[in-house]
């Protein structure tokens, strides 16, 4: 699957409970925006080095991320990261994403997903949706994407999933009205305790796309995906190598 989106949903949706949705309130989901969140401010400890300025095929974990979730319709795309200073800073700064920090990654991905939350919730126009993710998926198709915030636009649900074969993924697609419940204190398995609540509003989207289920959080993970030694340098694969950067714009 290339990050052009050319392999993508299969167009099967799951069923949710409730999905139906008023003419009202379908109208202001087909016109709210959807924000992407990409959570990038873990210590990357299981892979040794920062997982989000790993190469994925021509670009950077993060700057894939951020160009898939543009290109899918979300706007802004936000990236949260540990610090405003050093090399994460300096990719996000340089291209179309925000960069939001959880300072040393405090509280673990559920705490910078609540930063993000906080950062979304503050901007004078909040969208309606968040699509978020883990760096750890950088290979998700713009398509897939697109296919998940066009399923919350059309549906009832709260919360947007991908489903390849028989395995949940990301990003993860959530009404903004859930920012409440994500930000709740002792959600011991963190955004997962608020997705598994309630079955009913949860509408799964089957996809064609294994980029959603990828979860590279080791060398050994990371090299079946990409088949070669890439990274930064010192990275998984120990060749000093170009990290490819990313400016400018996304297309649409």
């Amino acid at each position: 699957m290339g990050e052009d989106g050319k392999e993508g949903p299969s167009g099967r949706h799951g069923h949710s409970r409730g999905s139906g949705v008023s003419g009202t309130r379908n109208d202001e989901r087909r016109a709210a925006s959807v924000a992407g969140v990409v959570l990038a401010a873990g210590a990357s400890v299981r892979m040794g080095v920062p997982k989000p300025l790993l190469d994925a095929g021509g670009m950077t974990f993060a700057a894939r991320l951020v160009d898939a979730l543009a290109r899918g319709g979300c706007d802004p795309v936000v990236v949260v990261g540990a610090s405003d200073a050093g090399a994460l800073a300096d990719e996000i700064i340089r291209g179309p994403g925000v960069l939001v920090v959880n300072l040393g990654g405090r509280g673990g991905q559920i705490g910078s997903l609540q930063a993000a939350l906080d950062h979304l919730e503050g901007l004078t126009d909040p969208p309606g949706a968040f699509a978020f993710t883990p760096v750890d998926n950088p290979s998700v198709a713009p398509a897939t994407v697109r296919a998940l915030v066009e399923a919350w636009r059309g549906s009832g649900a709260s919360i947007v999933l991908p489903r390849y074969g028989e395995v949940r993924g990301h990003p993860v697609v959530a009404d903004m009205r859930m920012a409440g419940e994500f930000r709740a204190e002792g959600l011991r398995e963190g955004a997962r305790t608020v997705v598994r609540r309630d079955p009913g509003r949860v509408l799964e989207v089957e996809v064609a796309d294994p980029g959603v289920a990828d979860d590279l959080d080791t060398p050994e993970r990371y090299r079946e995906r990409f088949g070669g030694p890439r990274g930064p340098v010192g990275g998984p694969g120990g060749e000093r190598r170009a990290r490819p950067r990313r400016s400018g714009g996304t297309s649409a």
